[in-house]
């Protein structure tokens, strides 16, 4: 479906479920053709990184268009053992869609009792950068050199957020 972007278009977010399946491979599908950065939390200096089944809190937002009766999953966020994933379609950047999805995220992270969240972005993606510095998360460790399966060489920075809440009892 293709969205006549000069007529209105509302967004919603909502867990990712079965229900949406076929839309949500669709999307990662085409998060993937759209760049080859998509699954760098997946692959660690050239390596394939195991999936860990932690018992850590966990979630997925899918960020859902809708124009009419259509309705069509543009954007993911992802928590998983601390760490923060998120990815919008090219088409639907630039609205200020990503500062939503990052407030559900971080919103969500406290709700969950997390302390910490923590992702890695390159370092010449400045419009992410620019929103990871507008929610406060800061630059750990050195940059590091990865390979991209398609050999394409890019630098990542750990970036944290602490979520420790004050505690104001005596």
């Amino acid at each position: 479906m293709t969205f006549d972007m000069t007529k209105p278009i509302t967004f919603s977010l909502e867990e990712a479920s079965l229900n949406r399946a076929q839309g949500w491979q669709s999307l990662i599908q085409a998060l993937m053709t759209e760049t080859d950065t998509f699954l760098v939390a997946s692959v660690r200096d050239g390596k394939v990184v195991p999936e860990e089944a932690g018992d850590a809190p966990a979630i997925t937002l899918l960020l859902i268009a809708e124009q009419k009766n259509e309705t069509l999953p543009i954007g993911i966020a992802s928590i998983e053992n601390g760490e923060l994933g998120m990815a919008i379609l090219k088409e639907f950047q630039g609205a200020g869609l990503g500062n939503s999805l990052m407030v559900a995220m971080v919103e969500w992270a406290n709700m969950a009792d997390l302390r910490e969240v923590w992702l890695d972005v390159q370092t010449d993606n400045l419009v992410a950068l620019h929103i990871y510095d507008k929610f406060d998360f800061k630059k750990v460790g050195p940059e590091v050199s990865l390979t991209l399966p398609n050999g394409r060489v890019t630098k990542l920075q750990r970036m944290t957020k602490s979520l420790v809440k004050e505690n104001t009892e005596l």
